[in-house]
């Protein structure tokens, strides 16, 4: 028994780095840090502006955030920040879907209001890898998020793809 424990325990660690052994991460926070860099990479790349990559902001509640992705429009007030998250939808309940929605709308306030206290005008959105199946729960993310101003862009979904969805149209 305790020679199966050490392997297992074995199998999660990785090499020591620096002299300090690292757990593996689980499969699905590789996935998501890994989506959250490209999306990164890609505002980088594309979006105009000054882009600022995990931007410190304080909460207005005192405490610290950081927000994914921060666009400042130099000289203007205007500012568009955007939260970027590999929320697997399909695994979860209906209540987990709804208190995720719930933490992750509180979560993108927060950045807002830390911008409005700062006089700012906000466009803000929020990015997830894929649509979930399921196209009810997809509808009840979609219309939770934007009742709150929220845009919600999939990344498995083309702009015309949207639009067609949105005016009920095939493609």
């Amino acid at each position: 028994m305790l020679t199966k424990r050490f392997t297992v325990l074995k199998n999660l660690t990785q090499p020591p780095i620096n002299g300090k052994k690292m757990t593996k991460q689980p499969t699905q926070l590789r996935r998501g840090r890994a989506f959250h860099k490209k999306m990164q990479a890609d505002w980088l790349k594309t979006a105009e502006g000054k882009i600022l990559i995990e931007k410190a902001i304080t909460k207005p509640t005192g405490r610290k955030g950081r927000i994914d992705i921060f666009v400042d429009d130099d000289g203007s007030r205007s500012v568009a920040v955007a939260e970027v998250k590999a929320t697997d939808w399909d695994k979860m309940t209906d209540s987990a879907v709804r208190r995720n929605i719930k933490r992750q709308v509180k979560q993108i306030w927060d950045y807002i209001e830390s911008q409005l206290a700062e006089k700012k005008q906000i466009s803000t959105g929020i990015i997830f890898p894929k649509r979930p199946k399921n196209k009810a729960r997809m509808k009840l993310i979609e219309e939770s998020f934007e009742a709150e101003g929220i845009p919600v862009v999939w990344q498995d979904e083309t702009i015309e793809e949207r639009k067609a969805r949105t005016n009920n149209i095939k493609i």
